[in-house]
């Protein structure tokens, strides 16, 4: 506490809840200090309540809250090919979800909260993530940093730092976060990224993705990633472990596991239902039934597409619609036809009929949007997706890119469709214009209004067929050419504005590349436009026999030579 001048009246500067104020007289005046709350914390606590929310709400719905979780079991592994040294990455034991109380216990040492899940496909690294993101929030006191789930499929380490990708991300799944909030969260390390899928990421861009990861590690950034156990073993190889990070590996369940949680899960009323299933598998635990159902992905789709018995069961005994059907090898003679059946009941099993859930209340409610129940429709959405799992198996890559949906269709049709298409547009444009141009420039021999308009429709008319035939044909042509010597759909150019010298090199497109692809764009479009424009010169010539048929074509080549030259330079790149 300090007074600059004793002798005089004035302000006492005081770091405890009370200020004296010495007034005139030697009046002594006591005032009470109202603490103001840290904006940054009240920000992290009403993010973590509403991650909290959304994702205990995910995990019921993925019955990941039951009393009887799949007993998932994760084993911490030190040096090999997939882990830092031992002294560098802590203890922490290994891990089921039956039981994450202890292992998130120890994800909440400030010095340890980095961890690499790993697994293979369906083993259950993504519920490990939401049960570690809903305990950690529910631990989590004051200082402490929020866990958030985030997928990495949006990632592009080589041009977006990773605090911008978080602060865009944070910002579209909590737009009610003030960007200055958010990036004081950011900068005080109050967010723990669980970064979901590293494997998602193209296979040229996961090394990228941990040489960024370990920059941030080095900054004390903490971290949860998940992947799949063999693409960050290749990863690793071309960059580096995540430094500093421990590392869990799940184990594959048993078939004596498998059939005691399917017994354990179901009701007593219904336990009699998945006793043959039970039986099946612990009487013979290389059947092709127990071989799936130790995947904890498949276990779970197995629970609950039969988590209601059929309707209609027949008084013969038949098996159909029961769990039991599973170990019938006459009906399921390999895991292929298993895990095909499985897979075939999950969209009705997950896209039920009913009502909707309202939105969390950071989020922003949709418009009202005439297919907005669709989503809820299993046929509909079984047509949806069996469309574009055909179209991923004709192409033979497993990324979904939507520039490419349009390859989808065979070529024959699109290259109809796109010449139809534009025959329509050039239709649109060119007839109105060269109609009211006819109409006001009428040398015939007739007065009035309708005489004008009658030659200008016709004219109009005319010209929309002499221009739309060739058009569509130029198109649909151009089209089958280009998918032909480029062997699928252009992707979109991206450019990227350099402003000063902050701005890193990406992986846009060279402007010597986009120069290239606009005089490609200049030249068939001159060329479309010459063509489109004597044939109508000579269309005229045959037709009406104008004598002025050559010169009205040279002029038409010119005027739309240069009129889709100057339309195919922007469009090509």
């Amino acid at each position: 506490m300090t007074d600059p001048d004793p002798g005089r009246g004035g302000p006492v500067v005081s770091n405890g809840p009370v200020a004296l104020l010495r007034g005139d007289h030697s009046v002594q005046n006591n005032y009470f200090t109202v603490p103001v709350p840290d904006p940054v914390e009240l920000g992290a606590q009403q993010l973590g309540r509403e991650v909290l929310k959304q994702w205990a709400r995910e995990a019921a719905s993925r019955d990941l809250l039951g009393p009887e979780p799949i007993p998932v079991r994760w084993r911490a592994t030190s040096g090999g090919e997939v882990a830092d040294h031992a002294e560098r990455t802590g203890h922490p034991g290994g891990a089921s979800t039956a039981d994450l109380a202890s292992f998130a216990a120890e994800l909440s040492h400030p010095d340890r909260r980095r961890l690499v899940v790993l697994g293979g496909p369906g083993s259950g690294k993504t519920s490990l993530a939401v049960l570690l993101v809903i305990e950690l929030l529910l631990r989590m006191g004051a200082g402490e940093p929020v866990p958030v789930l985030l997928s990495l499929a949006s990632w592009r380490p080589a041009e977006e730092h990773l605090d911008g990708w978080l602060e865009r991300q944070l910002l579209r799944g909590y737009p009610y976060l003030e960007r200055g909030t958010l990036r004081e969260l950011i900068r005080r390390k109050r967010i723990l990224p669980v970064l979901d899928g590293l494997d998602e990421l193209p296979a040229g861009e996961r090394p990228d993705a941990l040489d960024a990861l370990n920059d941030a590690l080095a900054e004390g950034v903490p971290l949860i990633l998940t992947c799949r156990t063999d693409d960050y073993r290749v990863a690793v190889r071309a960059s580096s472990v995540l430094r500093r990070a421990a590392v869990v590996q799940a184990d594959p369940l048993t078939a004596e596991e498998a059939a005691r949680y399917l017994l354990r899960v179901a009701t007593p009323q219904h336990r009699e239902r998945w006793r043959p299933l039970a039986e099946a598998l612990r009487a013979d635990p290389s059947c092709p039934a127990a071989e799936v159902l130790t995947v904890p992905l498949m276990l779970w789709l197995c629970r609950t597409a039969y988590a209601r018995p059929p309707r209609g069961a027949r008084a013969d005994g038949d098996a159909t619609g029961y769990p039991g059907e599973l170990a019938d090898r006459d009906r399921f003679p390999d895991t292929v036809a298993v895990e095909g059946h499985l897979l075939d009941s999950l969209v009705p099993s997950v896209y039920r009929r009913e009502p909707l859930p309202p939105p969390p209340a950071c989020r922003k409610k949709a418009r009202e949007a005439p297919w907005e129940g669709r989503r809820t429709d299993p046929e509909r959405v079984s047509r949806w997706l069996g469309f574009l799992a055909r179209h991923l198996e004709r192409r033979g890559e497993p990324d979904l890119a939507w520039w490419e949906l349009g390859t989808a269709v065979r070529l024959g049709p699109r290259m109809v469709v796109t010449g139809l298409v534009c025959a329509v547009w050039v239709g649109a444009v060119v007839g109105p214009v060269d109609g009211v141009g006819a109409a006001l420039g009428y040398p015939g021999p007739g007065t009035g209004l309708g005489p004008r308009l009658l030659h200008g429709i016709v004219i109009g008319v005319a010209d929309i067929l002499i221009n739309a035939v060739p058009a569509a044909v130029a198109f649909g042509l151009a089209h089958g050419i280009g998918f032909a010597f480029r062997g699928g759909a252009p992707e979109p150019s991206r450019v990227r504005i350099r402003l000063g010298r902050g701005a890193g090199r990406g992986r846009a497109r060279s402007g010597r590349e986009i120069l290239a692809r606009a005089a490609l764009g200049i030249v068939g479009g001159l060329a479309g436009g010459i063509g489109i424009g004597l044939l109508q010169g000579i269309v005229r010539g045959l037709l009406w026999d104008e004598p002025l048929a050559l010169g009205v074509g040279l002029a038409g080549a010119v005027l739309y030579g240069g009129v889709f030259a100057v339309a195919g330079a922007p469009a090509a790149p």
